[in-house]
């Protein structure tokens, strides 16, 4: 009799944690979700969150045509797909970092006399003239954007005499 307790109370761990997970999903993805949980010896499903919000979901569902239910359909080959290029993705960022930080280095250490010009590789220098032309640009977008009338910052009170 014990076993059979034990089971019983190991199924309702198991159903309480499929629910809440459930709920998690519902919430994170904005979808309804229901669950109708069969298990062998019973007569009557665990249903989850409740009986007439389940029925309203498997209706809606169920009076979809096939191409609408297939529409949103993902292939376990295509989400695993591109969750890896998301990673691939993640990876090479930090490798990109990485080298753009390896040319702010050379630039500062160039900048500071402790390295000479002559002891760079071309690819060094070409990086050193992309990183360059790259400050450049800023500062042109940066003198535009001073350049250009704002009244706006000035205090109100100044701009009344001038009106």
């Amino acid at each position: 009799m014990t076993s059979n307790s034990d089971e019983s109370q190991r199924k309702a761990i198991r159903i309480t944690s499929l629910s809440k997970q459930a709920n998690d999903l519902s919430t994170l993805c904005d979808i309804p979700i229901a669950l109708i949980i069969f298990s062998p010896g019973e007569i009557s499903p665990t249903i989850w969150p409740n009986e007439d919000a389940a029925k309203v979901i498997v209706t809606r569902y169920l009076s979809n045509t096939e191409t609408e239910k297939f529409k949103k359909l993902v292939k376990l080959e295509t989400y695993l797909s591109s969750k890896l290029e998301e990673k691939e993705n993640n990876i090479r960022k930090p490798e990109k970092r990485n080298k753009e930080k390896k040319i702010e280095i050379t630039f500062n250490r160039l900048y500071e006399g402790k390295v000479n010009i002559f002891d760079l590789d071309d690819t060094e220098i070409s990086e050193l003239l992309n990183l360059s032309a790259l400050a450049q640009d800023k500062l042109e977008e940066r003198k535009k954007q001073l350049e250009q009338p704002s009244h706006t910052s000035q205090p109100p009170s100044l701009l009344s005499h001038f009106e």
